[in-house]
């Protein structure tokens, strides 16, 4: 568990969450009563779990408190954090790098308060198996892949630490064809951190290529606190499961 002193001014909140000593804290999602909903209901009790990309760790610690035992997963540097190469737009790495820091005391906040055991790695997502010894039931892929310029090899390294079943949450692009659509336009070069939404059809295909005898996907809304967005946001959720 991380030892400084943390309080909820040092920190930036992916997720929002009700903490029992620093209160509610708004973070850019507001999934709170949703995590069902979120993950399809899907059962966490008595399986190990890895929280892929879990930035505050809401996911991983919602599943924690349903019976799970958790590993966190996120970037160890901000030099993971990939954006579309606009001409002329400059990235500050001094400051991404305070802005993941933020990301990350956020998380250990989140552990102290609610008395966590999850375990946090951190690493390169594209290198996921160097991390881990053996697999895990379930591998939670909650909204990173929008955020890659590599989708397919990310998830070849989720599913290569995947026993059971691995559940992504992504945009919703309901087309059976396997297709990939560009977030980004542009003239909206603050969304330079957003590069493919996926359709159904390209999971189906990618998950089944990766070993997942069954992937099912479902729809519902969310609400995003993120002003360069709608407030509420369709997003899949899909299941994919080895048997």
């Amino acid at each position: 568990m991380h030892s400084d002193p943390i309080t909820a001014a040092d920190c930036f909140f992916y997720h929002s969450v009700d903490l029992p000593i620093s209160g509610p804290q708004i973070g850019l999602w507001d999934l709170r009563g949703r995590f069902d909903d979120y993950v399809a209901r899907q059962q966490f009790h008595g399986k190990t779990v890895l929280d892929v990309g879990a930035a505050s760790g809401f996911l991983g610690f919602e599943a924690e408190q349903r019976g799970a035992t958790v590993t966190s997963f996120d970037a160890a540097h901000a030099t993971s954090w990939w954006v579309l190469p606009f001409h002329g737009l400059e990235v500050d790495p001094v400051e991404q790098e305070k802005m993941l820091d933020r990301w990350k005391n956020a998380y250990w906040l989140c552990h102290r308060e609610l008395g966590s055991s999850a375990r946090c790695v951190y690493g390169d997502i594209y290198d996921l198996p160097s991390h881990f010894t053996s697999a895990f039931d379930v591998v939670l892929v909650g909204q990173i892949l929008v955020h890659l310029p590599d989708a397919i090899s990310a998830l070849a390294a989720a599913a290569s630490c995947c026993r059971e079943t691995m559940i992504i949450v992504e945009g919703n692009y309901p087309d059976e064809s396997p297709l990939a659509w560009l977030c980004g336009s542009v003239d909206r070069p603050e969304i330079a951190y957003a590069w493919y939404h996926y359709s159904h059809g390209w999971y189906r295909e990618i998950l089944g290529i990766l070993g997942f005898a069954k992937v099912e996907i479902t729809t519902d809304t969310f609400r995003c606190n993120d002003a360069s967005h709608e407030s509420v946001i369709p997003l899949a959720t899909i299941v994919a499961s080895r048997e």
